[in-house]
């Protein structure tokens, strides 16, 4: 599965939203996909998180 599709399954909008909320690039997020899927999973579920907590105004 792509990144990008990883991230529409696991409830962001896409692989841009991720980068903004990591602040790493997409490029990099894509790597990191490649070479440590693992790793680009557990980043994944933190970007979520964050997603979900600022939309219901938890996190400011």
């Amino acid at each position: 599965m792509k990144p990008s599709e990883k991230c529409k399954k696991a409830g962001l909008k896409s692989l841009k939203e991720m980068s903004k909320i990591t602040g790493r690039s997409t490029r990099t997020l894509q790597q990191w996909s490649e070479d440590d899927p693992v790793f680009f999973d557990i980043v994944l579920i933190g970007a979520v998180t964050v997603s979900e907590c600022h939309r219901s105004n938890l996190h400011q």
